[in-house]
């Protein structure tokens, strides 16, 4: 009997310990944010922009941008899959530009963009139709802005209705694309 109580007790924390191994990253988190965001893919990923702040992250799967929340404790990551929304951004007419507004991270409303090209921008210039216009450095032909407070309480459903264009501008200062919200 001590035996079989013995050799069950063993079994149990064996399993324990294999079980904890295999799902450690998933349970506490992963030690660099680029594990956590490609934890949840099966195809390579790659981080395009961070907001720290906001702990935000924007990445390439391919040819789809997907927006996440990420959350950092005691130095581990973690990415919800349920907090990412992903766009292709296509075009008929020059580079693909893509443009989403949406309330992230339950901390606000935030707008992120990517110019799908070669060409490389170095800022985007988004013109509200408040009359605010705020110029965003370019990350990797991205950006993450936080909206501004005069449309933080605006639902979902009219978020893209905020602003009216959106410029792609390259170092010379030229308008590479433009982006308007359609009426």
């Amino acid at each position: 009997m001590k035996k079989i109580i013995w050799i069950t007790t063993t079994s149990l924390i064996v399993l324990m310990i294999v079980g904890l191994s295999l799902f450690w990253n998933r349970i506490f988190g992963y030690p660099t944010l680029d594990q956590a965001v490609q934890s949840n893919w099966k195809t390579p990923v790659k981080i395009v922009n961070v907001d720290l702040e906001n702990q935000l992250v924007l990445y390439l799967d391919e040819t789809q941008y997907v927006f996440a929340a990420y959350e950092q404790k005691r130095g581990r990551f973690h990415v919800n899959a349920d907090s990412e929304s992903g766009w292709t951004a296509s075009s008929d007419h020059g580079p693909a530009f893509l443009v989403v507004a949406e309330p992230k991270n339950n901390s606000g409303n935030f707008m992120w963009g990517a110019l799908n090209s070669d060409i490389s921008i170095a800022k985007f210039q988004i013109k509200y139709i408040n009359g605010e216009t705020h110029d965003i450095k370019a990350i990797n032909n991205t950006f993450i802005v936080r909206m501004p407070i005069a449309f933080q309480n605006e639902s979902e459903l009219s978020l893209m209705e905020t602003f009216d264009n959106i410029h792609a501008i390259d170092a010379n200062h030229q308008v590479i694309q433009s982006w308007k919200p359609e009426s």
